[in-house]
């Protein structure tokens, strides 16, 4: 059963479907793809079955049935997106209940090193990278989810090099988003130890790698060079460079459509980009803006849960409190919630380690903190 946990760990982890599809065309891809779900088939009909994630459930329902009234791309299309993600909802919340904090953070990790594969083998002329997950602001998500997870881990020497790998390959990503949670993050690590300031202190060889990379590849990258013109005060970074391009610009081109269809949304497909050229790059607008209110309160209250249940277990499991802000916020700048299957799978880990949580499972739970 190990071998079939890996290999579907590492066909949603990796995100080796949009690899195929990106690298080898259409075939492969689609191959990658339903070799995943059957995977995931696999593996649940070989495991002892539980109780299903029924927040997803019912939130991805209400989005999917109300947004598809309104849908007019082609209809098995639609029908196998929405089939392939219930498969995924039900046997990979399964996967998640035998997944330990390590087993993660591994895949993670692999999954952020290939952002330096990247840089440091197919430099672009972009000067962004993205490794595994094609796109930079995506592979920052998995550099910070994986970032906050080495505060469940027991093994000092695996959290140094969790914070030194995951720092640095964030940083190639050039996201904005990453830079952020990540101070967000070191300061609530002060809280669980005031020895986790040394990751300000190891900032410096970080910033070091950086300039030794840009110096052997070329990073190419302008937010690079405002990074460096802060670093060294040598010219002055005006707030309207660090803001160019900003989301928040990118959603205000959205907020008449939500105005104008607030209680069913405008369809399926519309605010993701799947209908027009454009997407919303923001889940809880994309979710009110395609299917409504209704499933956008919801997901609210599930977002406000993995909140306020992960806040309540800081002592015991700091680590959960990081990933749900990590999620969280990442979800401002991306709307790829029900189509980016590591996305869901990382939720659905919080709070299936919640719901161990809440039911006393202490002495389980630290064994998965051990490594």
């Amino acid at each position: 059963m190990k071998i079939i946990k890996y290999i579907t760990l590492a066909l949603v982890i990796f995100n080796l479907p949009s690899i195929g599809l990106f690298a080898y065309g259409g075939g492969v891809g689609g191959m990658l793809s339903y070799g995943t779900i059957f995977m995931l088939i696999v593996f649940y009909a070989l495991e002892k079955k539980t109780a299903p994630n029924w927040w997803i459930i019912v939130i991805a329902l209400l989005y999917f049935i109300i947004g598809s009234l309104q849908f007019y791309g082609a209809p098995m299309v639609f029908m196998m997106e929405l089939i392939k993600y219930f498969i995924f909802v039900i046997a990979g919340y399964e996967l998640t209940k035998h997944v330990s904090i390590t087993e993660l953070y591994v895949f993670f990790i692999i999954g952020a090193l290939s952002v330096g594969v990247e840089a440091m083998s197919f430099t672009n002329d972009y000067g962004r990278y993205a490794g595994f997950y094609l796109n930079a602001n995506v592979a920052g998500f998995i550099c910070i989810y994986g970032y906050s997870s080495i505060y469940g881990l027991k093994n000092g020497t695996l959290k140094l090099f969790g914070q030194f790998v995951f720092t640095l390959m964030g940083l190639l990503t050039f996201s904005r988003t990453f830079i952020v949670i990540w101070l967000l993050l070191n300061v609530i690590s002060l809280k669980v130890s005031i020895k986790n300031i040394r990751i300000f202190g190891i900032a410096f060889l970080i910033f070091s790698a950086l300039l030794f990379i840009d110096q052997v590849v070329g990073l190419n990258n302008p937010r690079f060079e405002q990074l460096k013109n802060i670093v060294s005060s040598e010219n002055k970074v005006s707030s309207e460079e660090i803001s160019e391009d900003s989301r928040t610009e990118t959603w205000a081109k959205f907020y008449d459509q939500i105005l104008d269809a607030p209680l069913i949304g405008n369809g399926y497909g519309t605010f993701s980009g799947k209908i027009n050229s454009m997407g919303v790059h923001n889940t809880y607008l994309m979710i009110i803006g395609e299917a409504g209110i209704i499933p956008f309160l919801l997901f609210l209250v599930y977002v406000a849960r993995l909140f306020f249940k992960s806040f309540i277990y800081f002592k015991p499991a700091p680590h959960l409190i990081m990933q749900t802000i990590s999620l969280a916020v990442f979800l401002l700048a991306n709307h790829n919630f029900f189509t980016f299957y590591y996305m869901t799978f990382a939720a659905m880990w919080i709070q299936y380690q919640i719901f161990k949580l809440d039911n006393g499972e202490e002495e389980e739970e630290e064994k998965l903190l051990e490594v």
